[in-house]
């Protein structure tokens, strides 16, 4: 069984980056603690960086090891930025569709159903208990604590999914407050 080796860009990527950077050699090698013979050597490829000083690059650069050799970043046409490692143009994240936002909502509209049902069994059961001795009020004081962080967290959830959605309020008939 034959092992592939990926295409290298490293020579060419160092080179590139340095450039973007307005970096001289010299400059470079500082950052990374060498001299500018050895820069001069990656870029060439006639030799490569010690895994640690490839680590110190790719810090430098803002990129991960793996794209600073794998990558061709010369064919992202100009829109890799070295400072952060993100390419302009291209989405961080695939939008969501409007029938995957509308499934969100709907099971956001569930969960906050099923926490206001529990809650108002919690009350009932509490109203119906003759005596509530120390163990029983540290049970009901964490519960209440938890539903309130939980009420909480429901509704950071529908504020996110109204600004995904980019409707100004997500509506639900089962709100029950603290």
């Amino acid at each position: 069984m034959e092992i592939e080796i990926p295409q290298t860009y490293l020579p060419q990527n160092i080179r590139y980056l340095r450039k973007k950077m307005s970096l001289s050699q010299e400059e470079l090698a500082s950052k990374v603690g060498l001299n500018r013979g050895n820069i001069a050597s990656y870029e060439k490829g006639v030799a490569e960086p010690k895994n640690c000083n490839l680590l110190k690059l790719a810090h430098v650069f803002g990129i991960s090891i793996v794209d600073l050799i794998e990558k061709d970043l010369k064919t992202l046409n100009g829109h890799y930025h070295p400072s952060n490692g993100t390419v302009i143009g291209q989405p961080v994240a695939p939008k969501a569709n409007q029938k995957e936002i509308k499934q969100h909502v709907a099971k956001a509209e569930e969960l906050q159903m099923v926490v206001s049902s529990l809650y108002n069994c919690h009350c009932f059961k509490i109203k119906n208990l003759d005596s509530q001795d120390k163990t029983t009020q540290v049970l009901v004081s964490n519960f209440e604590q938890l539903y309130e962080i939980t009420h909480n967290l429901l509704e950071s959830h529908r504020d996110l999914l109204e600004l995904v959605q980019g409707e100004t309020k997500v509506t639900t008939s089962t709100d029950v407050t603290v």
